[in-house]
């Protein structure tokens, strides 16, 4: 009885969260599309593959509550959910699984992608906060809880929960992977990594806390260790199926790999030090440019030599704290814990951009979700370090909801 006392509670708790914050970003985001100039993407100078049959798929009100969510990588997967992978455009970087779903669920919706791609990532939102609630209720309960869920549905990236993006669904499968992990059912576990493995290869990060929970679990004895303990590869099978997918279909295995060279990703030699060192001298030179520049409108907007120095800056800002807070979780936080949210963050500096070294990093914290269980306990102690963060978090996300609407660049 207890338990399901629990249940609803976590499901009140998360749903009405879920409510404020994502109602609130559905007002938000077609006022700044209206009021805003737009970037048109087709001047770009650098643009992303469109097909405006696959993201402008409505008009009047339906345009400006769904459409305005279709933006960037949101193309890649509405592009592979109607006309599949392909070999030569770069396609196979982006993982299967939630292009599949929205493939298996447009149907339902006429056939329109966009529509199935946000209600996908909405119901993966709200399972996500719903399991994170329940995961910290365990070991702090209810208010820490009620708070994580909080400061990770404000975060500033936190608007990519309900985009044509993969991060909401990669984060409730993650979730649900170390929920059931810290309740023993490892084989349950085991498939949910695998499925998160599907949907983005930072999956394979899963290994670590689960390696580190099992062996918690027979108190570090490796004689009690038992025959269960490989429903934790599961997790690297998954990487395994898309692999034999790309080796079948294109004869390249590798293929996922090959293709973030489109973004100029590449392994640095000097592994997340020297991807942090070269966010470090980026935003640094950043600054420079920043300063020294003078204030011309430039057409298109991305020739603006201050635009992508800023986002360097940007980047860094996002990625320092963060690690801070991964080595502070060591403290604080259960070693399995701990360690998948600083791996979290190391394995994307380990693969920085030519371009822009810490490109995307500020979505990408968003997956170290046992950082938002340290932020919780730190706001529950200190109620002017809850009060700081709420505010920061509500004006960035708001800033940084706009510009994503109006197709400026954001992670």
């Amino acid at each position: 009885m207890r338990n399901s006392g629990s249940r609803l509670q976590a499901w009140r708790e998360a749903g009405f969260i879920f409510l404020l914050t994502r109602g609130a970003l559905f007002l938000l985001a077609p006022l700044a599309y209206l009021t805003l100039p737009r970037v048109d993407p087709a001047y770009l100078s650098v643009p992303p593959k469109i097909d405006t049959a696959l993201t402008n798929t409505m008009t009047g009100f339906g345009h400006y509550l769904f459409d305005i969510w279709a933006r960037w990588d949101s193309v890649w997967y509405l592009e592979i959910a109607h006309h599949g992978y392909s070999a030569t455009n770069g396609s196979a970087a982006f993982f299967p699984l939630y292009p599949l779903l929205i493939a298996v669920f447009k149907p339902a919706f006429g056939g329109n992608g966009v529509v199935a791609g946000i209600l996908i990532s909405l119901a993966s939102c709200l399972v996500a906060f719903y399991l994170l609630f329940r995961l910290v209720e365990i070991d702090f309960g209810a208010g820490v809880a009620r708070r994580a869920v909080l400061y990770l549905a404000v975060f500033p990236t936190s608007f990519y929960f309900q985009a044509i993006y993969s991060e909401s669904l990669f984060l409730a499968l993650t979730i649900g992977c170390i929920y059931l992990a810290r309740r023993r059912q490892y084989l349950f576990a085991g498939a949910l990594g695998l499925l998160a493995t599907l949907t983005r290869s930072a999956g394979l990060v899963l290994i670590l806390p689960l390696a580190l929970m099992y062996m918690h679990d027979r108190g570090w004895n490796w004689r009690r260790i038992k025959g269960n303990w490989i429903f934790i590869m599961l997790v690297p099978l998954g990487l395994g199926i898309w692999m034999l997918y790309l080796y079948v279909k294109f004869g390249d295995p590798w293929l996922f790999s090959e293709a973030q060279s489109n973004w100029l990703r590449q392994v640095n030699a000097l592994g997340p030090i020297g991807g942090l060192w070269n966010g470090i001298d980026a935003a640094f030179q950043g600054i420079k440019t920043i300063l020294s520049s003078s204030d011309i409108n430039y057409s298109p907007i991305d020739l603006d030599p201050r635009l992508w120095p800023a986002n360097n800056v940007m980047n860094l800002a996002f990625t320092l704290p963060f690690l801070g807070l991964a080595v502070a979780a060591f403290r604080r936080l259960s070693p399995a814990y701990a360690a998948y949210g600083l791996a979290s963050l190391l394995l994307p500096l380990s693969l920085p951009s030519a371009f822009v070294p810490l490109l995307s990093m500020p979505r990408f914290v968003l997956a170290a979700f046992p950082l938002f269980i340290l932020l919780a306990l730190w706001g529950e102690e200190k109620p002017w370090f809850d009060r700081l963060l709420m505010v920061l978090s509500l004006t960035f996300l708001g800033l940084l909801t706009a510009k994503f609407v109006v197709w400026t660049w954001v992670a």
